[in-house]
């Protein structure tokens, strides 16, 4: 007999306003408009102004920031799942490195909101980060990594898909080559051979039906 209580219609709506209002803010991120408003921020998301301090009441930078959080933690556990199967923490990492690559190239506004954040996103303990230092630390423990701590080994890969994703963005029609060629000077980085790191970076990803899976669970609504 389960005694959890069934959500009620209240809270229902509180999920559903909730949602609409971090859908909102990732919709003005991507448009590089942090500065709107709270009224056009509820006008957007089609809720009453009344509700936002509810739901937000540090105000916009606490929506704002729950919304880039948001992302990363949807994007971080799609990633995991499609990682778990590998035992190798070298193609772990390119994996995750190479599909963030593409879905840059074409969904660049998926990561805007990220890239608003700069460098500061990879000190935030959340999501990403968290899923990023345990193959990190699972590469150094293995050995497949250069000893180093994988604090140091984040700041240094993570500033390199930071510009992959500018460059994704200011870039047009980013070539998979490319992103698989910096994806493979990443493992370089991390202490792999040259030769598998290319040949870690040439293998086939996943097919699109995780992808689309990915992109339905963080669609604005």
């Amino acid at each position: 007999m389960s005694t959890g209580a069934a959500p009620t219609g209240h809270s229902k709506r509180r999920a559903r306003t909730r949602a609409a209002l971090l859908a909102a803010a990732r919709q003005l991120l991507a448009e590089g408009r942090e500065t709107a408003s709270i009224e056009e921020i509820t006008k957007r998301a089609g809720v009453g102004f009344g509700s936002f301090f509810n739901h937000f009441p540090g105000g916009k930078d606490e929506l704002f920031t729950e919304a880039v959080l948001d992302v990363l933690d949807a994007y971080s556990a799609w990633v995991t799942s499609l990682t778990e199967p590998l035992p190798d923490p070298a193609e772990v990492f390119a994996l995750s490195f190479r599909i963030t690559g593409r879905l840059g190239a074409a969904q660049p506004d998926l990561f805007a909101p990220v890239l608003a954040r700069g460098s500061e996103i990879l000190l935030v303990d959340r999501g990403l980060r968290q899923a990023a230092l345990a193959d990190l630390r699972a590469g150094v423990d293995s050995g497949r990594f250069i000893a180093l701590d994988p604090e140091v080994h984040l700041l240094a890969v993570g500033g390199v898909l930071l510009g992959l994703m500018r460059a994704a963005v200011v870039t047009p029609g980013l070539t998979t080559s490319a992103i698989d060629a910096v994806s493979a000077g990443v493992l370089r980085m991390l202490g792999v051979s040259a030769q598998e790191a290319q040949e870690i970076c040439a293998r086939p990803l996943p097919g699109s039906p995780g992808v689309a899976q990915w992109f339905a669970a963080v669609a604005v609504p």
